[in-house]
Protein backbone atom coordinates (compact mmCIF):
# COMPACT_ATOMS: atom_id res chain seq x y z
CA UNK A 1 0.00 0.00 0.00
CA UNK A 2 1.44 3.38 -1.07
CA UNK A 3 1.70 6.46 1.09
CA UNK A 4 0.88 9.82 -0.44
CA UNK A 5 2.16 13.26 0.49
CA UNK A 6 0.15 16.44 -0.13
CA UNK A 7 1.43 19.99 0.29
CA UNK A 8 -0.74 23.03 0.99
CA UNK A 9 -0.24 26.75 0.52
CA UNK A 10 -2.50 29.73 -0.04
CA UNK A 11 -2.58 33.18 -1.59
CA UNK A 12 -4.50 36.38 -0.73
CA UNK A 13 -4.86 35.51 2.94
CA UNK A 14 -6.82 38.06 5.03
CA UNK A 15 -6.98 36.93 8.63
CA UNK A 16 -9.33 39.78 9.62
CA UNK A 17 -12.33 40.80 7.48
CA UNK A 18 -12.87 44.22 9.04
CA UNK A 19 -13.85 47.48 7.34
CA UNK A 20 -10.25 48.56 6.84
CA UNK A 21 -9.46 45.25 5.10
CA UNK A 22 -12.51 45.27 2.83
CA UNK A 23 -12.06 48.90 1.71
CA UNK A 24 -8.31 48.69 1.06
CA UNK A 25 -7.28 49.41 -2.53
CA UNK A 26 -5.36 46.14 -2.75
CA UNK A 27 -8.19 44.04 -1.26
CA UNK A 28 -9.06 40.97 -3.32
CA UNK A 29 -12.16 38.96 -2.52
CA UNK A 30 -10.67 35.57 -3.26
CA UNK A 31 -8.79 33.27 -0.90
CA UNK A 32 -6.90 30.84 -3.13
CA UNK A 33 -5.53 27.48 -2.02
CA UNK A 34 -3.37 25.10 -4.01
CA UNK A 35 -2.43 21.56 -2.96
CA UNK A 36 0.01 19.34 -4.83
CA UNK A 37 0.69 15.70 -4.05
CA UNK A 38 2.14 12.40 -5.19
CA UNK A 39 3.11 8.90 -4.21
CA UNK A 40 5.78 9.33 -1.53
CA UNK A 41 8.14 7.05 -3.51
CA UNK A 42 8.52 9.89 -6.05
CA UNK A 43 9.53 12.45 -3.45
CA UNK A 44 13.30 12.42 -3.92
CA UNK A 45 13.14 12.54 -7.73
CA UNK A 46 10.67 15.42 -7.70
CA UNK A 47 12.73 17.30 -5.14
CA UNK A 48 15.77 17.08 -7.41
CA UNK A 49 13.77 18.30 -10.42
CA UNK A 50 12.28 21.22 -8.51
CA UNK A 51 15.60 22.32 -7.08
CA UNK A 52 17.09 22.31 -10.60
CA UNK A 53 14.22 24.53 -11.73
CA UNK A 54 14.75 26.93 -8.82
CA UNK A 55 18.47 27.30 -9.51
CA UNK A 56 17.65 28.84 -12.88
CA UNK A 57 15.49 31.60 -11.38
CA UNK A 58 16.55 32.10 -7.77
CA UNK A 59 17.89 35.59 -7.07
CA UNK A 60 21.36 35.91 -5.53
CA UNK A 61 21.27 35.53 -1.73
CA UNK A 62 17.60 34.45 -1.81
CA UNK A 63 16.76 31.34 0.25
CA UNK A 64 13.69 30.30 -1.72
CA UNK A 65 11.77 31.05 -4.89
CA UNK A 66 8.26 32.27 -4.05
CA UNK A 67 5.34 33.46 -6.14
CA UNK A 68 5.92 36.98 -4.82
CA UNK A 69 8.61 37.29 -7.51
CA UNK A 70 5.72 37.54 -9.99
CA UNK A 71 4.35 41.07 -9.67
CA UNK A 72 0.65 41.79 -10.05
CA UNK A 73 1.28 44.39 -12.76
CA UNK A 74 2.76 41.65 -14.95
CA UNK A 75 -0.69 40.02 -15.24
CA UNK A 76 -2.70 43.04 -16.46
CA UNK A 77 -3.69 41.11 -19.60
CA UNK A 78 -3.03 37.67 -18.20
CA UNK A 79 -0.02 35.86 -19.63
CA UNK A 80 0.13 38.33 -22.53
CA UNK A 81 1.74 41.05 -20.39
CA UNK A 82 4.38 38.88 -18.70
CA UNK A 83 8.03 39.76 -19.19
CA UNK A 84 9.98 37.21 -21.19
CA UNK A 85 11.84 36.14 -18.03
CA UNK A 86 8.62 35.48 -16.09
CA UNK A 87 7.04 33.72 -19.06
CA UNK A 88 9.98 31.29 -19.16
CA UNK A 89 9.78 30.83 -15.38
CA UNK A 90 6.08 29.91 -15.49
CA UNK A 91 6.59 27.67 -18.52
CA UNK A 92 9.41 25.74 -16.85
CA UNK A 93 7.40 25.54 -13.65
CA UNK A 94 4.33 24.06 -15.36
CA UNK A 95 6.55 21.55 -17.16
CA UNK A 96 7.27 19.99 -13.75
CA UNK A 97 3.73 18.59 -13.57
CA UNK A 98 2.66 15.27 -15.05
CA UNK A 99 -0.43 13.06 -15.10
CA UNK A 100 0.71 11.04 -12.09
CA UNK A 101 0.59 14.06 -9.76
CA UNK A 102 -2.42 15.22 -7.81
CA UNK A 103 -3.42 18.88 -8.00
CA UNK A 104 -6.26 20.55 -6.13
CA UNK A 105 -7.17 24.24 -6.30
CA UNK A 106 -9.89 26.15 -4.46
CA UNK A 107 -11.38 29.63 -4.36
CA UNK A 108 -13.29 30.99 -1.36
CA UNK A 109 -15.06 34.36 -1.38
CA UNK A 110 -14.29 36.50 1.66
CA UNK A 111 -17.32 38.71 1.07
CA UNK A 112 -19.55 35.67 0.76
CA UNK A 113 -18.41 34.55 4.21
CA UNK A 114 -19.50 37.92 5.61
CA UNK A 115 -22.84 37.66 3.81
CA UNK A 116 -23.36 34.17 5.18
CA UNK A 117 -22.77 35.41 8.73
CA UNK A 118 -24.96 38.48 8.27
CA UNK A 119 -27.84 36.44 6.84
CA UNK A 120 -27.28 33.24 8.82
CA UNK A 121 -31.00 33.09 9.60
CA UNK A 122 -31.74 32.27 5.96
CA UNK A 123 -31.36 28.57 5.15
CA UNK A 124 -32.40 26.49 2.14
CA UNK A 125 -36.03 25.45 2.23
CA UNK A 126 -38.54 24.06 -0.28
CA UNK A 127 -39.19 26.80 -2.88
CA UNK A 128 -36.45 29.02 -1.42
CA UNK A 129 -32.75 28.68 -2.17
CA UNK A 130 -30.91 30.74 0.43
CA UNK A 131 -27.56 29.93 -1.20
CA UNK A 132 -28.67 31.69 -4.38
CA UNK A 133 -29.71 34.75 -2.42
CA UNK A 134 -26.34 34.89 -0.67
CA UNK A 135 -24.56 34.34 -3.98
CA UNK A 136 -26.38 37.30 -5.49
CA UNK A 137 -25.64 39.52 -2.50
CA UNK A 138 -21.95 38.62 -2.50
CA UNK A 139 -21.76 39.31 -6.24
CA UNK A 140 -23.47 42.66 -5.71
CA UNK A 141 -20.97 43.74 -3.05
CA UNK A 142 -17.91 42.58 -5.01
CA UNK A 143 -19.02 43.90 -8.39
CA UNK A 144 -20.30 47.33 -7.32
CA UNK A 145 -18.57 47.86 -3.92
CA UNK A 146 -21.31 50.25 -2.68
CA UNK A 147 -19.68 52.31 0.08
CA UNK A 148 -22.87 53.02 1.99
CA UNK A 149 -23.70 49.31 2.18
CA UNK A 150 -20.17 48.17 3.09
CA UNK A 151 -19.84 50.79 5.81
CA UNK A 152 -23.21 49.95 7.34
CA UNK A 153 -22.14 46.30 7.68
CA UNK A 154 -19.59 47.40 10.26
CA UNK A 155 -20.66 50.81 11.55
CA UNK A 156 -24.43 50.51 11.67
CA UNK A 157 -25.81 46.99 11.21
CA UNK A 158 -29.29 48.20 12.13
CA UNK A 159 -29.26 50.34 8.99
CA UNK A 160 -27.88 47.62 6.71
CA UNK A 161 -31.24 46.43 5.40
CA UNK A 162 -32.30 49.96 4.52
CA UNK A 163 -28.96 50.62 2.81
CA UNK A 164 -29.25 47.38 0.83
CA UNK A 165 -32.85 48.09 -0.17
CA UNK A 166 -31.99 51.58 -1.36
CA UNK A 167 -29.04 50.31 -3.35
CA UNK A 168 -30.99 47.44 -4.93
CA UNK A 169 -33.87 49.71 -5.91
CA UNK A 170 -31.46 52.22 -7.44
CA UNK A 171 -29.67 49.45 -9.33
CA UNK A 172 -32.96 48.15 -10.73
CA UNK A 173 -33.83 51.64 -11.95
CA UNK A 174 -30.40 52.07 -13.55
CA UNK A 175 -30.61 48.61 -15.16
CA UNK A 176 -33.88 49.56 -16.85
CA UNK A 177 -31.77 51.63 -19.26
CA UNK A 178 -30.61 48.31 -20.79
CA UNK A 179 -33.19 45.64 -19.82
CA UNK A 180 -32.10 43.20 -22.53
CA UNK A 181 -28.64 42.96 -20.99
CA UNK A 182 -29.59 43.37 -17.32
CA UNK A 183 -32.82 41.39 -16.97
CA UNK A 184 -31.16 38.56 -15.02
CA UNK A 185 -29.62 40.98 -12.53
CA UNK A 186 -32.91 42.84 -12.09
CA UNK A 187 -34.72 39.56 -11.49
CA UNK A 188 -32.18 38.51 -8.85
CA UNK A 189 -32.39 41.85 -7.06
CA UNK A 190 -36.21 41.79 -7.01
CA UNK A 191 -36.12 38.31 -5.50
CA UNK A 192 -33.76 39.50 -2.76
CA UNK A 193 -36.04 42.45 -1.96
CA UNK A 194 -38.99 40.09 -1.51
CA UNK A 195 -37.40 37.99 1.23
CA UNK A 196 -34.81 40.22 2.90
CA UNK A 197 -36.14 41.26 6.30
CA UNK A 198 -33.58 40.21 8.89
CA UNK A 199 -29.84 40.57 9.44
CA UNK A 200 -27.52 39.39 12.20
CA UNK A 201 -24.85 41.85 13.40
CA UNK A 202 -21.27 40.72 12.82
CA UNK A 203 -19.52 39.65 16.00
CA UNK A 204 -16.70 37.68 14.35
CA UNK A 205 -14.32 39.13 11.76
CA UNK A 206 -11.98 36.13 11.68
CA UNK A 207 -11.45 34.24 8.47
CA UNK A 208 -12.43 30.57 8.57
CA UNK A 209 -10.31 27.88 6.97
CA UNK A 210 -12.79 25.05 6.54
CA UNK A 211 -14.16 25.47 3.02
CA UNK A 212 -10.91 24.86 1.05
CA UNK A 213 -10.05 21.90 3.29
CA UNK A 214 -13.56 20.45 2.99
CA UNK A 215 -13.21 20.69 -0.78
CA UNK A 216 -9.89 18.85 -0.56
CA UNK A 217 -11.56 16.13 1.49
CA UNK A 218 -14.16 15.75 -1.26
CA UNK A 219 -11.35 15.60 -3.83
CA UNK A 220 -9.71 12.76 -1.90
CA UNK A 221 -13.06 10.96 -1.68
CA UNK A 222 -12.98 10.62 -5.49
CA UNK A 223 -9.62 8.80 -5.32
CA UNK A 224 -10.17 5.35 -3.90
CA UNK A 225 -6.52 4.50 -4.52
CA UNK A 226 -5.44 6.92 -1.78
CA UNK A 227 -5.77 5.22 1.58
CA UNK A 228 -2.87 6.72 3.49
CA UNK A 229 -1.88 10.36 3.10
CA UNK A 230 -0.04 13.10 4.95
CA UNK A 231 -1.03 16.78 4.58
CA UNK A 232 1.86 19.22 5.01
CA UNK A 233 0.90 22.89 5.45
CA UNK A 234 3.04 26.01 5.19
CA UNK A 235 3.40 27.31 8.73
CA UNK A 236 -0.15 28.34 9.68
CA UNK A 237 -1.52 27.13 12.99
CA UNK A 238 -5.16 27.99 12.18
CA UNK A 239 -5.09 25.96 8.96
CA UNK A 240 -3.55 22.97 10.70
CA UNK A 241 -6.13 23.14 13.50
CA UNK A 242 -9.00 23.33 11.00
CA UNK A 243 -7.65 20.32 9.08
CA UNK A 244 -7.40 18.28 12.26
CA UNK A 245 -10.93 19.22 13.33
CA UNK A 246 -12.22 18.10 9.94
CA UNK A 247 -10.68 14.67 10.46
CA UNK A 248 -7.52 14.75 8.36
CA UNK A 249 -4.90 12.37 9.72
CA UNK A 250 -1.18 13.05 9.64
CA UNK A 251 -1.36 16.85 9.44
CA UNK A 252 1.82 18.80 10.09
CA UNK A 253 3.38 22.19 9.38
CA UNK A 254 6.58 22.85 7.47
CA UNK A 255 8.88 25.79 6.83
CA UNK A 256 8.66 26.57 3.11
CA UNK A 257 12.37 27.38 2.96
CA UNK A 258 13.07 23.79 3.95
CA UNK A 259 10.29 22.10 1.94
CA UNK A 260 10.41 22.28 -1.86
CA UNK A 261 6.86 20.96 -2.25
CA UNK A 262 5.30 23.73 -0.14
CA UNK A 263 7.11 26.20 -2.42
CA UNK A 264 5.70 24.33 -5.40
CA UNK A 265 2.17 24.76 -4.00
CA UNK A 266 2.90 28.41 -3.24
CA UNK A 267 3.89 29.06 -6.85
CA UNK A 268 0.70 27.49 -8.21
CA UNK A 269 -1.50 29.39 -5.75
CA UNK A 270 0.26 32.64 -6.64
CA UNK A 271 -0.06 32.20 -10.42
CA UNK A 272 -3.75 31.27 -10.20
CA UNK A 273 -4.53 34.10 -7.76
CA UNK A 274 -2.79 36.74 -9.87
CA UNK A 275 -4.66 35.63 -12.97
CA UNK A 276 -7.96 35.84 -11.10
CA UNK A 277 -7.11 39.27 -9.69
CA UNK A 278 -6.41 40.45 -13.24
CA UNK A 279 -9.76 39.01 -14.31
CA UNK A 280 -11.50 40.82 -11.45
CA UNK A 281 -9.85 44.10 -12.47
CA UNK A 282 -10.96 43.50 -16.06
CA UNK A 283 -14.63 42.89 -15.22
CA UNK A 284 -14.97 45.56 -12.50
CA UNK A 285 -17.00 48.56 -13.59
CA UNK A 286 -14.98 51.76 -13.92
CA UNK A 287 -17.92 54.20 -14.10
CA UNK A 288 -21.71 54.37 -13.77
CA UNK A 289 -21.95 54.31 -17.57
CA UNK A 290 -20.06 51.01 -17.67
CA UNK A 291 -22.57 49.44 -15.29
CA UNK A 292 -25.29 49.19 -17.94
CA UNK A 293 -23.03 48.17 -20.84
CA UNK A 294 -21.76 44.78 -21.94
CA UNK A 295 -18.45 44.22 -20.17
CA UNK A 296 -15.98 42.71 -22.66
CA UNK A 297 -12.37 41.70 -22.10
CA UNK A 298 -9.77 43.94 -23.67
CA UNK A 299 -8.60 42.38 -26.95
CA UNK A 300 -5.03 42.41 -25.57
CA UNK A 301 -5.95 39.30 -23.55
CA UNK A 302 -6.18 37.43 -26.86
CA UNK A 303 -3.29 39.09 -28.69
CA UNK A 304 -1.00 36.13 -28.01
CA UNK A 305 1.93 34.54 -29.77
CA UNK A 306 2.36 30.77 -29.81
CA UNK A 307 4.60 30.84 -26.73
CA UNK A 308 2.05 32.68 -24.57
CA UNK A 309 -0.85 30.59 -25.89
CA UNK A 310 1.12 27.49 -24.91
CA UNK A 311 1.38 28.83 -21.34
CA UNK A 312 -2.42 28.78 -21.11
CA UNK A 313 -2.51 25.29 -22.59
CA UNK A 314 0.00 24.07 -20.01
CA UNK A 315 -2.01 25.55 -17.14
CA UNK A 316 -5.15 24.02 -18.64
CA UNK A 317 -3.51 20.60 -18.55
CA UNK A 318 -2.48 21.03 -14.91
CA UNK A 319 -5.79 22.42 -13.61
CA UNK A 320 -8.30 20.68 -15.86
CA UNK A 321 -7.06 17.85 -18.05
CA UNK A 322 -4.75 15.87 -15.77
CA UNK A 323 -6.59 13.73 -13.20
CA UNK A 324 -10.08 14.83 -14.22
CA UNK A 325 -12.65 14.75 -11.45
CA UNK A 326 -15.48 16.90 -10.13
CA UNK A 327 -13.80 18.36 -7.03
CA UNK A 328 -10.36 19.06 -8.48
CA UNK A 329 -11.20 22.77 -8.82
CA UNK A 330 -13.44 23.76 -5.93
CA UNK A 331 -15.21 27.06 -5.39
CA UNK A 332 -17.54 28.65 -2.90
CA UNK A 333 -21.02 29.64 -4.09
CA UNK A 334 -19.78 32.98 -5.38
CA UNK A 335 -16.65 32.03 -7.29
CA UNK A 336 -17.17 33.87 -10.57
CA UNK A 337 -13.48 34.74 -10.96
CA UNK A 338 -12.59 31.05 -10.81
CA UNK A 339 -15.36 30.16 -13.27
CA UNK A 340 -14.10 32.84 -15.68
CA UNK A 341 -10.50 31.62 -15.36
CA UNK A 342 -11.51 28.04 -16.16
CA UNK A 343 -13.59 29.34 -19.09
CA UNK A 344 -10.57 31.31 -20.35
CA UNK A 345 -8.33 28.23 -20.20
CA UNK A 346 -10.87 26.11 -22.06
CA UNK A 347 -11.51 28.81 -24.66
CA UNK A 348 -7.83 29.31 -25.46
CA UNK A 349 -7.12 25.58 -25.39
CA UNK A 350 -9.51 25.26 -28.32
CA UNK A 351 -7.05 27.02 -30.65
CA UNK A 352 -4.28 25.04 -32.33
CA UNK A 353 -2.06 28.08 -32.65
CA UNK A 354 -1.88 31.85 -32.29
CA UNK A 355 -2.62 32.31 -36.00
CA UNK A 356 -6.18 31.07 -35.43
CA UNK A 357 -6.63 33.62 -32.63
CA UNK A 358 -5.34 36.41 -34.86
CA UNK A 359 -7.81 35.50 -37.60
CA UNK A 360 -10.66 36.32 -35.23
CA UNK A 361 -8.99 39.51 -34.02
CA UNK A 362 -11.31 41.75 -32.00
CA UNK A 363 -14.11 39.17 -32.35
CA UNK A 364 -12.36 37.10 -29.68
CA UNK A 365 -13.69 39.43 -26.99
CA UNK A 366 -17.31 38.90 -28.07
CA UNK A 367 -16.90 35.15 -28.61
CA UNK A 368 -15.24 34.69 -25.24
CA UNK A 369 -17.95 36.76 -23.58
CA UNK A 370 -20.56 34.33 -24.91
CA UNK A 371 -18.46 31.32 -23.88
CA UNK A 372 -17.90 32.82 -20.44
CA UNK A 373 -21.58 33.72 -19.89
CA UNK A 374 -22.53 30.12 -20.66
CA UNK A 375 -20.03 28.91 -18.04
CA UNK A 376 -21.38 31.34 -15.43
CA UNK A 377 -24.93 30.32 -16.28
CA UNK A 378 -24.03 26.66 -15.80
CA UNK A 379 -22.40 27.46 -12.45
CA UNK A 380 -25.56 29.32 -11.41
CA UNK A 381 -27.64 26.32 -12.48
CA UNK A 382 -25.49 24.02 -10.36
CA UNK A 383 -26.24 26.24 -7.35
CA UNK A 384 -29.93 26.18 -8.24
CA UNK A 385 -30.20 22.42 -8.72
CA UNK A 386 -27.78 21.31 -5.98
CA UNK A 387 -26.66 18.31 -8.11
CA UNK A 388 -24.11 16.97 -5.64
CA UNK A 389 -24.95 15.08 -2.47
CA UNK A 390 -22.47 16.17 0.19
CA UNK A 391 -24.21 16.20 3.57
CA UNK A 392 -22.72 18.01 6.55
CA UNK A 393 -19.07 18.48 5.54
CA UNK A 394 -18.04 19.31 9.10
CA UNK A 395 -18.61 15.62 9.85
CA UNK A 396 -15.62 13.54 8.65
CA UNK A 397 -17.99 10.62 8.02
CA UNK A 398 -19.58 12.66 5.24
CA UNK A 399 -16.45 14.44 4.06
CA UNK A 400 -14.45 11.32 3.26
CA UNK A 401 -17.23 9.07 1.92
CA UNK A 402 -16.15 7.61 -1.45
CA UNK A 403 -17.67 9.45 -4.41
CA UNK A 404 -17.83 8.22 -7.97
CA UNK A 405 -15.50 10.17 -10.22
CA UNK A 406 -17.64 11.71 -12.98
CA UNK A 407 -16.44 14.33 -15.49
CA UNK A 408 -17.45 15.74 -18.86
CA UNK A 409 -15.59 12.83 -20.44
CA UNK A 410 -17.64 9.58 -20.56
CA UNK A 411 -16.37 6.93 -18.19
CA UNK A 412 -17.64 3.38 -17.87
CA UNK A 413 -17.83 1.48 -14.55
CA UNK A 414 -18.82 -2.04 -13.64
CA UNK A 415 -21.85 -1.52 -11.37
CA UNK A 416 -22.78 -4.42 -9.09
CA UNK A 417 -25.77 -2.80 -7.39
CA UNK A 418 -27.48 0.53 -6.60
CA UNK A 419 -29.14 1.67 -3.41
CA UNK A 420 -30.03 4.65 -1.23
CA UNK A 421 -27.94 5.38 1.87
CA UNK A 422 -29.41 5.93 5.32
CA UNK A 423 -29.46 9.67 4.64
CA UNK A 424 -31.19 9.23 1.28
CA UNK A 425 -28.04 9.64 -0.82
CA UNK A 426 -28.06 7.71 -4.12
CA UNK A 427 -25.23 5.16 -4.23
CA UNK A 428 -23.71 2.58 -6.54
CA UNK A 429 -21.59 -0.45 -5.71
CA UNK A 430 -18.61 -0.23 -8.08
CA UNK A 431 -16.20 -3.04 -8.91
CA UNK A 432 -12.67 -2.02 -9.90
CA UNK A 433 -9.54 -4.17 -9.91
CA UNK A 434 -11.30 -6.90 -7.99
CA UNK A 435 -12.46 -4.57 -5.19
CA UNK A 436 -16.02 -3.40 -4.56
CA UNK A 437 -16.69 0.11 -3.21
CA UNK A 438 -20.02 1.73 -2.35
CA UNK A 439 -19.76 5.23 -3.90
CA UNK A 440 -21.99 8.25 -3.55
CA UNK A 441 -23.66 9.46 -6.74
CA UNK A 442 -24.70 13.03 -7.58
CA UNK A 443 -28.19 13.93 -6.36
CA UNK A 444 -29.14 14.30 -10.05
CA UNK A 445 -29.02 10.50 -10.31
CA UNK A 446 -31.44 9.82 -7.44
CA UNK A 447 -34.23 9.46 -9.99
CA UNK A 448 -32.16 6.96 -11.97
CA UNK A 449 -31.51 4.88 -8.85
CA UNK A 450 -35.18 5.12 -7.87
CA UNK A 451 -36.24 3.91 -11.32
CA UNK A 452 -33.95 0.87 -11.10
CA UNK A 453 -35.26 0.02 -7.63
CA UNK A 454 -38.90 0.52 -8.59
CA UNK A 455 -39.19 -3.07 -9.87
CA UNK A 456 -37.81 -6.04 -7.99
CA UNK A 457 -36.75 -7.90 -11.14
CA UNK A 458 -34.80 -5.02 -12.72
CA UNK A 459 -31.77 -5.27 -10.45
CA UNK A 460 -31.27 -8.94 -11.32
CA UNK A 461 -31.53 -8.13 -15.03
CA UNK A 462 -29.27 -5.07 -15.02
CA UNK A 463 -26.55 -5.90 -12.51
CA UNK A 464 -23.74 -6.62 -12.62
CA UNK A 465 -23.39 -4.52 -15.74
CA UNK A 466 -21.44 -1.71 -17.38
CA UNK A 467 -22.80 1.81 -16.91
CA UNK A 468 -21.45 4.92 -18.64
CA UNK A 469 -21.45 8.04 -16.45
CA UNK A 470 -20.91 11.59 -17.71
CA UNK A 471 -21.53 15.25 -16.84
CA UNK A 472 -23.06 16.80 -19.96
CA UNK A 473 -24.97 20.05 -20.61
CA UNK A 474 -25.29 20.82 -16.93
CA UNK A 475 -26.63 17.40 -15.90
CA UNK A 476 -25.23 14.08 -14.69
CA UNK A 477 -26.11 11.11 -16.90
CA UNK A 478 -26.02 7.32 -16.45
CA UNK A 479 -26.52 4.94 -19.41
CA UNK A 480 -26.57 1.15 -19.42
CA UNK A 481 -24.28 -0.38 -22.05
Amino acid sequence: MSDYNFYYDESQHSRLLNLETIKADEFYDGFVVAIVGWDSQRESDLAAQYCEFEKKYLSPNAKELKSTCLKRSQFKYGFKSLSQHNARLISDYLDLFDEEMYVYCSFSSKVELLVDRLFSRYQNQPCFNADLMKYSLAKLLVQYRPNEVVESIYKSPDDLLDALRDFLLNRIEDDKANPELKWTEMDQFRSILEVMDHVMPLDDYQWEYYSPLAGFGLYLSEHNEIDNCTLIIDQEENTRAAAERLGFDGVREADSSECFAVRMADMLAGIVAKLMKAIRDEVTYQSREDEIKKNLFDVEWFNLNDERLELYKKLCRVLIQYDKCWYKVYGSGFSDDLVVLIALLKYLDGFDGAAQLHELGANNAERFNTFCCNSLSEHFQVLSDDPLHTGDLSDPKNLFRPRLRITDRPRTYMVMDVMFGEDGAPMALISENGCETACLLPADLAGWVGMVLSRDDWKDLLFPGNVRFQYSQGRFCADFL
